[in-house]
């Protein structure tokens, strides 16, 4: 991720409540960066056999996961803060 970019993510992820510390391995966890792509960042739950239940952060129901978290509050934070630098007014819920 660009350095621009993260550091503008982590600090959408404090104006939440973060503490720096958390919003910086948030933004370390984002694997995809949002370029190029359309439509909103959403939640989506993902369970798999043998695996643990994850909120994973991604456009669509099918694309490859920008985030993924435990907590699903954790994960439409970062959703949120993810439409926000891009300008997109959401509340970044998903349906499954």
């Amino acid at each position: 991720m660009d350095h621009t970019l993260r550091r503008n993510l982590i600090e959408a992820l404090k104006s939440r409540g973060w503490t720096h510390v958390d919003a910086e391995r948030a933004a370390a966890g984002v694997t995809v960066w949002p370029e190029g792509g359309t439509g909103e960042w959403k939640v989506w739950f993902s369970t798999v056999a043998g695996e643990p239940d994850l909120y994973r952060v991604a456009r669509h129901m099918s694309d490859i996961s920008a985030f993924d978290s435990p907590l699903e509050g954790r994960a439409r934070d970062v959703a949120g803060a993810l439409n926000d630098l891009e300008g997109h007014d959401s509340d970044a819920t998903g349906t499954p």
